[in-house]
């Protein structure tokens, strides 16, 4: 069983990582790709155009198989963990994308969807460098 929250502990890095890097890819080619007809322009369209078809699945399979992870990790039990904590914040930055889409941020969604995931990198550290920090 051990080995199974492993592998669910890496999918969802990889998940995180997945969609993280779409804000990262993106910033590099608004500020660091001069020529926008280049074949190294061209590559990082085609891999920004991967990245947000899958997205918003790999966000939820995220937030599923991040609380599958965790239940199966502390034996079906409830603690205040960081990764507790880590995946609250996946919740909140999936309400924040809801409520900007049906209108209630409107215009400041992304913003916030942005400083989220900078707060997300940082738990994630935390939880992988010391689990049982709370």
């Amino acid at each position: 069983m051990e080995e199974f929250v492993e592998i669910l502990g890496t999918l969802n890095i990889f998940f995180l990582g997945f969609n993280l890097s779409l804000f990262f890819v993106r910033r590099i080619h608004k500020y660091f790709i001069t020529e926008k007809q280049s074949k190294i322009a061209k590559l990082i369209l085609f891999i920004m155009k991967i990245l947000k078809k899958y997205h918003k699945i790999s966000g939820m399979l995220l937030i599923v198989i991040g609380i599958t992870h965790g239940y199966l990790a502390l034996n079906g039990n409830l603690y205040l963990h960081t990764g507790l904590i880590l995946w609250i914040g996946i919740i909140f930055m999936f309400l924040i994308y809801t409520l900007g889409k049906i209108n209630i941020f409107k215009n400041t969604w992304i913003k916030w969807h942005r400083y989220i995931g900078i707060a997300l990198i940082i738990l994630l550290i935390i939880h992988l460098v010391d689990p049982w920090l709370l």
